[in-house]
Protein backbone atom coordinates (compact mmCIF):
# COMPACT_ATOMS: atom_id res chain seq x y z
CA UNK A 1 0.00 0.00 0.00
CA UNK A 2 1.47 3.34 -1.01
CA UNK A 3 1.75 6.22 1.41
CA UNK A 4 -1.18 8.60 1.24
CA UNK A 5 0.84 11.65 2.27
CA UNK A 6 3.43 13.22 0.03
CA UNK A 7 7.05 13.32 1.00
CA UNK A 8 7.80 16.72 2.55
CA UNK A 9 10.31 18.86 0.69
CA UNK A 10 13.40 20.11 2.48
CA UNK A 11 12.62 23.34 4.27
CA UNK A 12 8.89 22.62 4.54
CA UNK A 13 7.64 22.45 8.10
CA UNK A 14 6.06 19.13 9.03
CA UNK A 15 4.03 19.23 12.22
CA UNK A 16 4.52 15.49 12.54
CA UNK A 17 8.30 15.70 12.33
CA UNK A 18 8.35 18.70 14.68
CA UNK A 19 6.28 16.68 17.15
CA UNK A 20 8.70 13.79 16.81
CA UNK A 21 11.63 16.12 17.45
CA UNK A 22 9.97 17.32 20.66
CA UNK A 23 9.37 13.74 21.80
CA UNK A 24 12.98 12.85 20.98
CA UNK A 25 14.29 15.86 22.91
CA UNK A 26 12.15 14.96 25.91
CA UNK A 27 13.54 11.42 25.72
CA UNK A 28 17.10 12.79 25.82
CA UNK A 29 16.26 14.66 29.02
CA UNK A 30 14.59 11.59 30.53
CA UNK A 31 17.72 9.59 29.73
CA UNK A 32 19.81 12.05 31.74
CA UNK A 33 17.47 11.95 34.73
CA UNK A 34 17.09 8.16 34.97
CA UNK A 35 19.74 5.68 33.86
CA UNK A 36 18.22 2.46 35.17
CA UNK A 37 18.09 -0.59 32.91
CA UNK A 38 14.43 -0.12 31.98
CA UNK A 39 14.91 3.48 30.90
CA UNK A 40 18.04 2.62 28.96
CA UNK A 41 16.27 -0.19 27.10
CA UNK A 42 13.21 1.93 26.34
CA UNK A 43 14.96 5.17 25.34
CA UNK A 44 18.65 4.74 24.58
CA UNK A 45 17.87 2.36 21.74
CA UNK A 46 16.46 5.21 19.62
CA UNK A 47 16.56 8.74 21.12
CA UNK A 48 19.98 9.76 19.74
CA UNK A 49 19.91 7.63 16.53
CA UNK A 50 16.59 9.30 15.65
CA UNK A 51 18.24 12.68 15.14
CA UNK A 52 21.00 11.22 12.98
CA UNK A 53 18.37 9.45 10.86
CA UNK A 54 16.44 12.72 10.52
CA UNK A 55 19.62 14.40 9.30
CA UNK A 56 19.82 11.88 6.47
CA UNK A 57 16.10 12.01 5.81
CA UNK A 58 16.23 15.75 5.13
CA UNK A 59 19.65 15.77 3.49
CA UNK A 60 20.00 18.17 0.55
CA UNK A 61 22.15 16.42 -2.05
CA UNK A 62 24.69 18.47 -3.95
CA UNK A 63 24.97 21.45 -1.61
CA UNK A 64 28.43 23.09 -1.89
CA UNK A 65 30.77 22.55 1.03
CA UNK A 66 30.81 26.28 1.78
CA UNK A 67 27.02 26.33 2.04
CA UNK A 68 27.08 23.26 4.28
CA UNK A 69 29.59 24.85 6.62
CA UNK A 70 27.57 28.09 6.83
CA UNK A 71 24.33 26.25 7.55
CA UNK A 72 25.77 23.97 10.20
CA UNK A 73 27.73 26.77 11.81
CA UNK A 74 24.56 28.84 12.17
CA UNK A 75 22.32 26.06 13.46
CA UNK A 76 24.84 23.99 15.44
CA UNK A 77 28.18 25.74 15.88
CA UNK A 78 26.99 29.11 17.16
CA UNK A 79 24.62 27.71 19.82
CA UNK A 80 27.30 25.21 20.88
CA UNK A 81 29.87 27.94 21.48
CA UNK A 82 27.35 30.31 23.05
CA UNK A 83 26.20 27.77 25.64
CA UNK A 84 29.76 26.56 26.18
CA UNK A 85 30.85 30.08 27.13
CA UNK A 86 27.78 30.66 29.31
CA UNK A 87 28.15 27.40 31.21
CA UNK A 88 31.91 27.80 31.63
CA UNK A 89 31.22 31.24 33.09
CA UNK A 90 28.70 29.66 35.46
CA UNK A 91 31.25 27.06 36.57
CA UNK A 92 33.89 29.73 37.06
CA UNK A 93 31.52 31.81 39.19
CA UNK A 94 30.60 28.82 41.35
CA UNK A 95 34.26 27.85 41.71
CA UNK A 96 35.16 31.40 42.78
CA UNK A 97 32.36 31.65 45.35
CA UNK A 98 31.97 28.13 46.69
CA UNK A 99 34.80 26.06 45.26
CA UNK A 100 34.31 22.37 44.63
CA UNK A 101 34.66 22.60 40.83
CA UNK A 102 37.67 20.66 39.61
CA UNK A 103 39.87 21.80 36.76
CA UNK A 104 38.92 18.64 34.88
CA UNK A 105 35.40 20.02 34.49
CA UNK A 106 36.79 22.93 32.47
CA UNK A 107 39.28 20.88 30.46
CA UNK A 108 36.68 18.20 29.76
CA UNK A 109 34.20 20.78 28.48
CA UNK A 110 36.78 22.29 26.15
CA UNK A 111 37.93 18.89 24.88
CA UNK A 112 34.33 17.82 24.33
CA UNK A 113 33.03 14.41 23.36
CA UNK A 114 33.01 11.81 26.12
CA UNK A 115 35.19 14.02 28.31
CA UNK A 116 32.41 16.59 28.62
CA UNK A 117 30.26 15.67 31.62
CA UNK A 118 27.44 17.47 33.42
CA UNK A 119 26.59 20.32 32.86
CA UNK A 120 27.89 19.63 29.33
CA UNK A 121 26.44 16.13 29.03
CA UNK A 122 24.80 16.53 25.60
CA UNK A 123 27.40 18.73 23.95
CA UNK A 124 29.04 15.71 22.31
CA UNK A 125 25.92 15.11 20.23
CA UNK A 126 25.96 18.59 18.70
CA UNK A 127 29.65 18.45 17.80
CA UNK A 128 29.29 14.97 16.30
CA UNK A 129 26.25 16.07 14.30
CA UNK A 130 28.21 19.05 12.95
CA UNK A 131 31.19 16.87 12.02
CA UNK A 132 28.97 14.22 10.41
CA UNK A 133 27.33 16.81 8.16
CA UNK A 134 30.70 18.14 7.01
CA UNK A 135 32.21 14.66 6.58
CA UNK A 136 29.23 13.33 4.66
CA UNK A 137 29.18 16.39 2.41
CA UNK A 138 32.81 15.65 1.57
CA UNK A 139 32.21 11.90 1.09
CA UNK A 140 29.22 12.58 -1.14
CA UNK A 141 31.51 13.19 -4.11
CA UNK A 142 32.87 9.65 -3.94
CA UNK A 143 29.51 7.91 -4.22
CA UNK A 144 27.20 6.02 -1.91
CA UNK A 145 29.33 2.86 -1.70
CA UNK A 146 32.28 4.77 -0.23
CA UNK A 147 30.06 6.42 2.41
CA UNK A 148 28.61 3.07 3.42
CA UNK A 149 32.09 1.58 3.55
CA UNK A 150 33.34 4.33 5.86
CA UNK A 151 30.27 3.93 8.09
CA UNK A 152 30.60 0.15 8.38
CA UNK A 153 34.32 0.35 9.15
CA UNK A 154 33.55 2.98 11.78
CA UNK A 155 30.90 0.75 13.35
CA UNK A 156 33.30 -2.21 13.39
CA UNK A 157 35.89 -0.01 15.10
CA UNK A 158 33.32 0.98 17.72
CA UNK A 159 32.64 -2.67 18.51
CA UNK A 160 36.32 -3.65 18.61
CA UNK A 161 37.79 -0.59 20.34
CA UNK A 162 35.12 1.59 22.01
CA UNK A 163 37.70 3.25 24.25
CA UNK A 164 39.62 4.44 21.20
CA UNK A 165 36.50 5.56 19.34
CA UNK A 166 35.39 7.71 22.28
CA UNK A 167 38.81 9.24 22.94
CA UNK A 168 38.79 11.91 20.23
CA UNK A 169 38.14 15.62 20.82
CA UNK A 170 34.53 16.69 20.18
CA UNK A 171 33.64 13.02 19.63
CA UNK A 172 35.28 13.07 16.20
CA UNK A 173 36.04 9.33 16.16
CA UNK A 174 32.33 8.56 16.64
CA UNK A 175 31.50 10.23 13.34
CA UNK A 176 32.05 7.24 10.98
CA UNK A 177 29.86 4.88 13.00
CA UNK A 178 27.09 7.46 13.48
CA UNK A 179 27.16 8.15 9.74
CA UNK A 180 25.44 4.79 9.33
CA UNK A 181 22.23 6.23 10.77
CA UNK A 182 22.42 9.25 8.45
CA UNK A 183 22.71 6.92 5.46
CA UNK A 184 19.72 4.92 6.67
CA UNK A 185 17.76 8.17 6.82
CA UNK A 186 18.68 8.99 3.24
CA UNK A 187 17.62 5.53 2.12
CA UNK A 188 14.32 5.94 3.93
CA UNK A 189 13.73 9.19 2.05
CA UNK A 190 14.32 7.47 -1.27
CA UNK A 191 11.85 4.72 -0.39
CA UNK A 192 9.31 7.10 1.17
CA UNK A 193 6.83 7.23 -1.75
CA UNK A 194 6.31 3.47 -1.41
CA UNK A 195 5.92 3.42 2.37
CA UNK A 196 2.87 3.94 4.55
CA UNK A 197 2.11 4.70 8.17
CA UNK A 198 1.11 1.06 8.55
CA UNK A 199 4.59 0.02 7.51
CA UNK A 200 5.94 2.47 10.05
CA UNK A 201 3.87 0.79 12.74
CA UNK A 202 5.32 -2.54 11.64
CA UNK A 203 8.86 -1.18 11.93
CA UNK A 204 8.20 0.15 15.42
CA UNK A 205 6.63 -3.16 16.45
CA UNK A 206 9.62 -5.10 15.13
CA UNK A 207 12.06 -2.78 16.88
CA UNK A 208 10.13 -2.95 20.13
CA UNK A 209 10.08 -6.73 19.87
CA UNK A 210 13.86 -6.84 19.56
CA UNK A 211 14.12 -4.66 22.66
CA UNK A 212 11.71 -6.83 24.65
CA UNK A 213 13.53 -10.07 23.89
CA UNK A 214 16.88 -8.44 24.72
CA UNK A 215 18.29 -8.84 21.21
CA UNK A 216 19.25 -5.20 20.77
CA UNK A 217 21.06 -4.32 23.95
CA UNK A 218 20.89 -0.71 25.11
CA UNK A 219 22.82 1.74 22.97
CA UNK A 220 24.96 4.42 24.61
CA UNK A 221 26.62 6.07 21.64
CA UNK A 222 28.50 8.64 23.70
CA UNK A 223 30.25 5.72 25.41
CA UNK A 224 30.89 4.00 22.07
CA UNK A 225 28.25 1.36 22.78
CA UNK A 226 26.14 0.53 19.72
CA UNK A 227 24.31 -2.33 21.36
CA UNK A 228 24.67 -5.95 20.36
CA UNK A 229 26.33 -6.49 16.98
CA UNK A 230 23.91 -6.07 14.07
CA UNK A 231 20.80 -6.09 16.26
CA UNK A 232 21.60 -2.89 18.17
CA UNK A 233 21.85 -0.76 15.04
CA UNK A 234 19.00 -2.64 13.36
CA UNK A 235 16.70 -1.93 16.30
CA UNK A 236 17.64 1.75 16.41
CA UNK A 237 17.04 2.07 12.67
CA UNK A 238 13.70 0.28 12.72
CA UNK A 239 12.41 2.40 15.59
CA UNK A 240 13.69 5.69 14.17
CA UNK A 241 12.39 5.07 10.66
CA UNK A 242 9.09 3.76 11.96
CA UNK A 243 8.60 6.81 14.17
CA UNK A 244 9.23 9.10 11.18
CA UNK A 245 6.59 7.36 9.07
CA UNK A 246 4.08 7.46 11.91
CA UNK A 247 4.85 11.11 12.68
CA UNK A 248 4.24 12.21 9.10
CA UNK A 249 0.77 10.71 9.31
CA UNK A 250 -0.08 13.69 11.55
CA UNK A 251 0.50 16.14 8.70
CA UNK A 252 -2.77 17.60 7.50
CA UNK A 253 -4.58 16.45 10.63
CA UNK A 254 -3.38 19.19 12.97
CA UNK A 255 -4.78 22.71 12.79
CA UNK A 256 -2.61 25.68 11.89
CA UNK A 257 -2.60 27.25 15.39
CA UNK A 258 -1.50 23.98 17.00
CA UNK A 259 1.10 23.45 14.28
CA UNK A 260 2.58 26.88 15.00
CA UNK A 261 2.90 26.06 18.69
CA UNK A 262 4.56 22.75 17.89
CA UNK A 263 6.91 24.51 15.47
CA UNK A 264 7.97 27.04 18.10
CA UNK A 265 8.61 24.31 20.67
CA UNK A 266 10.67 22.36 18.15
CA UNK A 267 12.68 25.48 17.27
CA UNK A 268 13.78 25.63 20.92
CA UNK A 269 15.30 22.16 20.74
CA UNK A 270 18.93 23.20 20.43
CA UNK A 271 18.76 25.34 23.57
CA UNK A 272 17.04 22.52 25.48
CA UNK A 273 19.68 19.99 24.44
CA UNK A 274 22.55 22.25 25.48
CA UNK A 275 21.12 23.63 28.72
CA UNK A 276 19.02 20.93 30.41
CA UNK A 277 22.04 19.21 31.96
CA UNK A 278 22.94 22.50 33.65
CA UNK A 279 19.59 22.39 35.47
CA UNK A 280 20.35 18.86 36.63
CA UNK A 281 23.81 20.00 37.72
CA UNK A 282 22.36 22.83 39.80
CA UNK A 283 19.82 20.43 41.35
CA UNK A 284 22.58 17.89 42.00
CA UNK A 285 20.44 15.20 40.44
CA UNK A 286 21.85 11.74 41.09
CA UNK A 287 22.08 8.76 38.73
CA UNK A 288 18.37 8.17 39.19
CA UNK A 289 16.57 11.43 39.80
CA UNK A 290 12.95 12.20 40.50
CA UNK A 291 9.96 13.72 38.78
CA UNK A 292 10.85 17.18 40.09
CA UNK A 293 14.25 16.93 38.41
CA UNK A 294 12.61 15.89 35.14
CA UNK A 295 10.03 18.66 35.27
CA UNK A 296 12.67 21.29 35.99
CA UNK A 297 15.00 20.02 33.25
CA UNK A 298 12.18 20.15 30.72
CA UNK A 299 10.22 23.24 31.71
CA UNK A 300 12.99 25.68 32.60
CA UNK A 301 15.12 25.29 29.43
CA UNK A 302 12.07 25.26 27.17
CA UNK A 303 10.53 28.30 28.86
CA UNK A 304 13.80 30.20 28.60
CA UNK A 305 14.25 29.26 24.94
CA UNK A 306 10.69 30.34 24.11
CA UNK A 307 11.32 33.67 25.81
CA UNK A 308 14.47 34.41 23.79
CA UNK A 309 13.45 32.74 20.53
CA UNK A 310 12.23 35.93 18.85
CA UNK A 311 14.76 38.26 20.44
CA UNK A 312 18.11 39.38 19.04
CA UNK A 313 19.75 36.62 21.06
CA UNK A 314 17.55 33.87 19.63
CA UNK A 315 19.91 32.76 16.84
CA UNK A 316 22.88 32.53 19.21
CA UNK A 317 21.01 30.55 21.87
CA UNK A 318 18.71 28.39 19.76
CA UNK A 319 20.26 28.24 16.29
CA UNK A 320 16.81 29.07 14.97
CA UNK A 321 18.05 31.64 12.49
CA UNK A 322 18.30 28.72 10.08
CA UNK A 323 16.31 25.52 10.11
CA UNK A 324 17.87 22.28 11.21
CA UNK A 325 17.79 19.24 8.94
Amino acid sequence: MAATTSTPTVGTRSVGIDTLRIVGLAAVVVGHVWIDDTTRAAIYTWHVPLFFVLTGYFWSAGRPMGGELRKRWQTLGVPYLTWLVLLLAMLAAVAAVKGGVGSDAFSGALYGGTAAVRPFSAFWFISVLFLIAVAYRWLERFGTAVSWGVALVGLLAAYLAPDVVTAGPLGVFLVPACLLFVLCGRHLRQLRPRLSAGMGAGMVSAGAGLVLIGASGSLDIKAGDFGKPVFGVLTATLLSCGFILLAEALDGRVGVPAARVVGRLAACGMAVVLSHAAVLWVLRTGPNGGWVDLAAALVLPWAFALAVLRTRFGPQLTGAGGRRP
